[in-house]
């Protein structure tokens, strides 16, 4: 599972890559919304300053039980033409959230009593 500074750090090192300060470029954030088999793409233009607001809000406007997210490349305009800033893609799904947090709670309640879950008596 991705979190939004797993992407603003890859665009860190995009931009280190690229030698280029990353305070004195415009960035392109361009993701999709895939639901019932159809993706949608959709971009939103930032500062650097705003790129962690500008993910989180796509994430949190557009994902829901039904669909998923992906954002799919971050982009900047440099003298030689259009720069790739992420090295892949990262996706957002409520299912995947929901696997963790399962994962998460069976490990809280398998016990050392023969891998046995604990009960839970009212």
């Amino acid at each position: 599972m991705h979190t939004v500074s797993d992407i603003v750090m890859d665009i860190s090192r995009g931009c280190a890559a690229n030698n280029m300060i990353e305070i004195c470029f415009s960035y392109r954030i361009v993701y999709f919304v895939n639901e019932n088999g159809k993706g949608t793409k959709f971009y939103i233009d930032t500062l650097f300053d705003g790129l962690r607001a500008a993910l989180e809000s796509i994430v949190k406007e557009n994902l829901t039980a039904t669909n998923s997210i992906v954002i799919s490349a971050v982009t900047t305009r440099k003298a030689e033409g259009t720069v790739s800033l992420l090295s892949r893609s990262y996706g957002f799904s409520l299912n995947e959230y929901f696997q963790k947090i399962c994962e998460a709670e069976e490990k809280e309640y398998i016990g050392s009593n023969y891998g046995r879950r604990k009960m839970q008596w009212g």
